[in-house]
């Protein structure tokens, strides 16, 4: 007899992918509780301690939050203020920064073999390119490049971004009911040199961070790709 080639997932994580695929298709809203683990047993089929555990990983995987008394959300700003978990620069002094920006370009180009290869989509494929001169209590700090997949921003429009303060999650989240559930950065440490002027308008020879972010929602689905250049002579990063 042949062996089988399947994989069976354990239960908690048939459920765990099975409230991801709900509130991804939006079924189940951001800003609703989710049903109550005893109901989530009923409707999967399942023993409460299965869905317990599934919901205890979500919680740790920083994408569900349990809230005293009233239910289990969907971690977000609306529920969290300007909370941000994905903030990774801090200020020498210990302070969180408060950047601020100015939309410099926004156009829908041909993707970027890079970006195309990261994003999965076919090299060429429109994307919304966007260009964003950043600063902090009015200092330049530098420039932020987002490439974001055409059809989930497709109702994002020039004035959101001159409006936006803070973080461009919150608004994702609250203007155009985006949930970016998983960011991962790389981090480079760079001397600005000639090309990297014209760019970001940092000094010559300065120290600067270039970190690249990959947003994905919570199926996974890669739909932004941004490049963050900061200056490194006033800031740290938090690893």
């Amino acid at each position: 007899m042949k062996r089988s080639n399947i994989i069976r997932m354990p239960v908690y994580a048939q459920i765990k992918e099975a409230i991801l695929q709900k509130l991804s298709s939006r079924e189940w809203k951001f800003d609703q509780p989710l049903p109550s683990e005893s109901k989530m047993a009923e409707d999967f089929g399942v023993s409460i301690g299965s869905v317990r555990h599934a919901v205890a990983d979500l919680e740790d995987a920083g994408i569900l939050v349990k809230r005293q008394g009233v239910g289990t959300f969907v971690r977000s700003y609306k529920g969290t203020g300007v909370w941000n978990r994905f903030q990774k620069f801090i200020r020498k002094d210990g302070r969180l920064p408060v950047f601020e920006s100015k939309p410099i370009k926004f156009e829908i180009i041909p993707a970027p073999e890079e970006v195309a290869a990261k994003m999965k989509i076919v090299s060429g494929d429109p994307v919304i390119h966007i260009l964003r001169a950043m600063s902090d209590n009015g200092v330049h700090t530098g420039v932020d490049e987002s490439f974001l997949d055409l059809d989930t921003f497709r109702d994002l429009k020039i004035e959101d971004l001159e409006a936006v303060k803070g973080n461009l999650y919150k608004l994702y989240e609250e203007k155009l009911g985006i949930y970016i559930a998983d960011v991962t950065d790389l981090l480079e440490f760079l001397i600005v040199d000639e090309a990297l002027n014209k760019l970001t308008l940092l000094p010559l020879g300065s120290p600067m961070f270039v970190v690249t972010l990959q947003g994905r929602l919570l199926n996974k689905k890669t739909v932004e790709l941004r490049y963050e250049h900061c200056t490194a002579v006033n800031y740290l990063l938090r690893i």
